[in-house]
């Protein structure tokens, strides 16, 4: 993944990467909100509603196009 960002009700706000490869919202943003990922092709996956918690692996129903 290349980018994480996280919907605000009136756009989407990037998290940045910290240097150990986790996506940071310092305030707890995104949590139980809309987020949106970018792979490095560009291609863009937006799930909804994923309460985002660290040390989970969550299913979302979307998939990344295969390359």
């Amino acid at each position: 993944m290349a980018r994480l960002e996280v919907g605000t009700g009136t756009g989407w706000r990037q998290l940045p990467r910290a240097e150990y490869n986790y996506f940071l919202a310092e305030d707890g943003g995104g949590c139980g909100g809309a987020i949106r990922v970018t792979d490095i092709h560009g291609e863009r996956l937006t799930v909804q509603g994923i309460a985002i918690r660290p040390d989970v692996a969550q299913p979302t129903r979307v998939q990344f196009a295969r390359r």
